[in-house]
Parts: C-alpha cells; sequence; structure tokens
C-alpha cells in the first residue's frame, strides 16, 4: 500500500486534523506575544547539580527588572506552573519556573534540605544577566516548592514576596518584623495535603492574632508598609488543580503587582483562560491526527490491503477457545472480580522489589497498581488454560509466535506510531502542563520499567483485546463500546484500590493522581482496540501505549528511593 492509494476522505481529514493541530501549537507558543520563553536552560548549584529551568520574560525589557522565582511541587515539574509564569511575566516580571533536583530534566536526588541550594543557584543566574533588580526579588511556591522558599525566604532579605500556593507558612515571624515581605497564601477548599485550619493557624503567627480572628480572603496590613498579609481561599479546587486554577493565577499576579507598583504591565490581558482553549485545539487535533494515521501506516509497514480488517491470527485461537462460552457482561465481572481479589499480590510484588531498590519510586508506586490490575488479570487466564488444558506460557507468548519479518514489522509500526504520539503530547500537554522527557540520570531505569510495563500490557492486551473485543462486531460503534468496557474494568478496579488506601491512610491525597490517570488510560484503551483492529496483534499497540506510559511516569517520579519516599509522606 502506497500513500497515494490513500482515499480522498481520508487525505481532507487528514489535512484537517493537521492544521487544527499545527494551529493549536502555533497560537500556544505565541501567546502572548508581549513575552518570549526559552526552555530547558541549565544552570549549576554550589554542590555540583544540574538544575533545568524555564525563563519567562517581557520582549522589551527594563534595565533592572523584578525577578520572581517559582517552585513546583512533589511528582511534578517546572511545567506545571506555566500559566503562572506567563502571567507574572506579561505584568513586566522575569520569571523562572525550575525543575528541583531529582525532578524533570534536573539531576540529583531529591533531598529536602538541599532544594534551598536550587534556588540560591537560579538567583545567582538572574543576578550574573546585568538587567535584575538585585534586591527585589519574589518567590512562589506550590505544594512541596514552598518549603525551599521559606528557608531562602527567611535568611535572604532580597525577598519582598512570597506565594505559597497549597502549602505550608514555616518562618521564624520575630526574625522578619524590621523588613519587608508580603505574604500571600493560597489554599483549594478540597486540598488533600493541607487543611484551611492549619493555614489560619500560620497566618495567625504572622499578624500575632488569635487563629478565631483571622478571616480568609481579607488582606491585612498594606502593600505600602511591606506587610501585606492575606489567606485566600477558592471554593472549587483541590489540591491538583491549584496550579491551574485561573482565579488563583489572577490572584497571584496582582499580589506581584501590588508589592512592585512601580513596574510597568507590558500586558495586561489575562491569557489563561484562552490558553486552555488552545490547548484543548491543539491536543483534538493532534489526536484526532494521529488516529487517522494508524490504518495507512498499518497497511503499508504490514503490507496489508487497503481497509481490509485485519483477522484474529490463528495464534490466539487457542485463547479465544478457552473464553468461547463466556458472555461479554459474565467474563467483565470475573475480570473485575479476579483484579480486586489477586490485585494486592501483584502489588506487593512490585512494592517490595521495584519501589523499594529502583530509585523511582513514584513511578513503581504507580506501576504496583497497574501491575496489581495484570496480575489479576493473569491468575485468571492461569485457571482456564489449566481447565482447558493450554499452556499459559504458550498463551502469554501468542503475539509473538510470528515470522520474524511479521514480528519486525509490527514492532517498527510500534516505534513509528509511540514517536508520532510523544511528540504531539509533549508539544501540547508536555511543555504546557507536564513534561515528559526524563533526565539522562533516569534513562537506564527506564529500560527496566519499560520492560515490566510491556509485560502488563501485553496481559492486558490478551484479554481485552484478543478475547473481549473479539467478541463485538468489527463496526466503529462497537470498537467503542469494547473500549470503554476496557476503560471501565481498569479504572473501576484503580479507583476502588484507591479509595481502599485513601481510608487506611485516613487521606485523600492519592485521589490527585486519578487527574493524570483518568485521561491517560483513556486515550491507552482507544490506542490499543484501534491498533488490534487494524494489525490484528497486540504488539505495536502494546509498545505505543508503554512508552507514553513510562515517559509520563519516569518523568514525574523524583529521584528518590522508596524508604526516602515513604518518609516524605508519613511526616
Amino acid at each position: 500500500m502506497e500513500w497515494k492509494d490513500l482515499d480522498k476522505k481520508r487525505i481532507i481529514l487528514i489535512s484537517i486534523f493537521l492544521s487544527i493541530f499545527i494551529l493549536g501549537t502555533f497560537l500556544i507558543f505565541s501567546t502572548p506575544s508581549s513575552i518570549k520563553v526559552r526552555y530547558n536552560l541549565t544552570v549549576e548549584t554550589s554542590d555540583n547539580e544540574q538544575i533545568s529551568f524555564n525563563l519567562y520574560e517581557p520582549v522589551d525589557g527594563d534595565d533592572k527588572m523584578k525577578a520572581i522565582i517559582i517552585g513546583h511541587g512533589l511528582i511534578v515539574n517546572k511545567e506545571m506552573l506555566k500559566g503562572f509564569a506567563i502571567e507574572i511575566a506579561t505584568s513586566g516580571f522575569v520569571v523562572v519556573t525550575c525543575d528541583f533536583r531529582g525532578h524533570g530534566l534536573s539531576s540529583g536526588e531529591l533531598d529536602y534540605k538541599d532544594l534551598k541550594n536550587d534556588v540560591k543557584a537560579i538567583k545567582k543566574y538572574l543576578l550574573a544577566r546585568g538587567d535584575i533588580d538585585d534586591d527585589d526579588f519574589g518567590y512562589l511556591g506550590y505544594s512541596m516548592g514552598g518549603y525551599p522558599g521559606n528557608k531562602i525566604v527567611k535568611d535572604d532579605k532580597d525577598f519582598k514576596l512570597f506565594i505559597g500556593i497549597g502549602t505550608s507558612l514555616d518562618l521564624d515571624f520575630e526574625d522578619l518584623l524590621n523588613r519587608d515581605l508580603n505574604i500571600l497564601m493560597i489554599l483549594a477548599k478540597y486540598d488533600e495535603a493541607f487543611e484551611l485550619e492549619e493555614s489560619k493557624e500560620e497566618i495567625a503567627d504572622r499578624l500575632d492574632e488569635d487563629e478565631e480572628d483571622v478571616h480568609i480572603n481579607k488582606l491585612y496590613g498594606s502593600f505600602e508598609d511591606g506587610n501585606a498579609t492575606k489567606l485566600y481561599v477558592d471554593d472549587n479546587s483541590d489540591h491538583f488543580t491549584t496550579a491551574y486554577d485561573p482565579d488563583f493565577i489572577r490572584e497571584a499576579r496582582d499580589w506581584v503587582i501590588n508589592t512592585f507598583p512601580e513596574v510597568d504591565p507590558v500586558d495586561q490581558n489575562f491569557y489563561a483562560n484562552i490558553r486552555f482553549w488552545m490547548l484543548v485545539m491543539q491536543i483534538f487535533g493532534g489526536i484526532g491526527l494521529f488516529f487517522l494515521l494508524v490504518e495507512p501506516l498499518s497497511n503499508m509497514i504490514l503490507k496489508n490491503k487497503s481497509n481490509e480488517r485485519s483477522s484474529s491470527p490463528e495464534k490466539f485461537q487457542d485463547l479465544q477457545k478457552i473464553f468461547e462460552d463466556e458472555t461479554i457482561e459474565d467474563l467483565s465481572i470475573k475480570t473485575l472480580i479476579y483484579s480486586l481479589a489477586f490485585g494486592v499480590l501483584g502489588i506487593l510484588m512490585i512494592l517490595l522489589t521495584v519501589f523499594l531498590f529502583t530509585p523511582l519510586s513514584n513511578a513503581a508506586f504507580s506501576l504496583s497498581f497497574l501491575f496489581g490490575n495484570a496480575f489479576g488479570i493473569f491468575i485468571l487466564l492461569w485457571i482456564k488454560s489449566k481447565r482447558s488444558e493450554k499452556s499459559i506460557k504458550n498463551i502469554v507468548l501468542s503475539p509473538f509466535r510470528d515470522s520474524r519479518e511479521n514480528l519486525l514489522r509490527h514492532i517498527i509500526l510500534g516505534a513509528i506510531l509511540a514517536s508520532i504520539i510523544y511528540v504531539i503530547l509533549y508539544l501540547s500537554i508536555g511543555l504546557n502542563y507536564l513534561g515528559i522527557i526524563p533526565s539522562l540520570l533516569k534513562i537506564p531505569w527506564s529500560l527496566i520499567f519499560f520492560a515490566l510495563t510491556f509485560i502488563t500490557f501485553i496481559i492486558f492486551g490478551l484479554l481485552f483485546q484478543c478475547i473481549l473485543q473479539e467478541k463485538f462486531e468489527n463496526r466503529l460503534r462497537d470498537l467503542t463500546k469494547a473500549a470503554l468496557l476496557n476503560y471501565g474494568i481498569a479504572m473501576g478496579y484503580t479507583i476502588i484500590y484507591f479509595l481502599l488506601l485513601c481510608f487506611l491512610l485516613e487521606s485523600f491525597f492519592l485521589l490527585t493522581f486519578l487527574f493524570v490517570a483518568v485521561p491517560m488510560f483513556l486515550l491507552f484503551v482507544f490506542i490499543a482496540a484501534v491498533l488490534y483492529q487494524k494489525t490484528g496483534n497486540i504488539i505495536s499497540g502494546t509498545i505505543v501505549v508503554t512508552t507514553i506510559y513510562v515517559l509520563l511516569t519516569v518523568t514525574l517520579s523524583p529521584y528518590m528511593f522508596g524508604l526516602d519516599y515513604i518518609s516524605i509522606f508519613s511526616h
């Protein structure tokens, strides 16, 4: 099959979705036009760690500009706070968002006590530019990012403001009586990590007042006197969405402007909302483009005839015969029951090995839940194969029982499609919400996670594609039903286990993981379903979803071992 054989309708659709993606990409990276952004710069700390950072500054800046340093939270990176950086930069400030050590593209292992060195290195870089006011800095810290901010602001009189977003205020206020420092604390009403009463108590210490006398959304002190203080609470957000809430972004921007009223804004518009819709346009165009490319690429690489459905190969027929008497409803219920019953064993297998003995503990924690689901499915496959006197080994290896040439073609197809979807996600979500490029330090460990995740998704594919999907008709409506059924089982298992763990820990902080898991798995199930339909095998789809899953979780995982990870959440 050649590209010239594509039907006109598909060519038109590909052109439309490609245009939408390109337009969305252009708009989101050129809005606002009043500032310029430089990505993934590096600076070295006093203890020899390489810190990656993004720089936002006005296109036509002054000779002595004020600078704001922004610190992110645990399990995220510098891209998460891009919304804050853009709005503050358009107000006339130089803004830096950095990857703390052990996060994103920065080197080193995460250690809370050393995070202040990362901030100091950023400040040193800014001062070396020659166009930064050397005694008028500000610091904005989200979640974990507030901790180094507290230490820096406490010791460095060059900082005139501290904005804490979903974090704590840990300052010795007696030492701050004779210096200017405007403090804004922003908290979501449904924050799973910090409680309102704790924030009120911290503000009360700042004001030297009783906690009962502290009111939310009320300004205490004044900007003129350099002692402005406020606890801003929003009633629609939680800990994760705090980093993206437009109300919070606007409040933080205004606090910076009021602290430094002498700075003339270069652009007084507010872009957070319009940039969100640009991102939606970008993702819509990119994902649509990806799925439109699946069929022609599959036909070209696998040498399939155009528009011909890939029938289920003989290598999967033994597996399908084992479950041929199972209805879709019964098999779905059994899958969920087995996953819930045996999932804890799979989770423990990863937690007691990968989690404890690799430095990517968060990625291992995420993998443990995924593997637990697959382990329950594996037990179901094993029991059914044993009763049918079939080899479980042959069943698990059935996707690979093909000629060397065909197997290579499936791998190449998976690699190409993985590259395409990665570029789409990196240019959209990666550079605007969550970076998905792991540091060089994490790459060797990524190989381990790739192997384990690949095995996990192969097991998923055997059940959800080779068995369940084959019970549906070969129509778009039925394909959608099969994918959504897959999604419902996987998310049902995940939510139930997450809720149980939350009740055990007496904290619902873990539910913030669902903000990433829910859309990510929705994309995964459709990729797996479509690629199985077009290729007749699960290898290509498994390569695609494994690549994206590993790059995302490994990038977001701080570089620390499991015991250190546990110690953080035990405090």
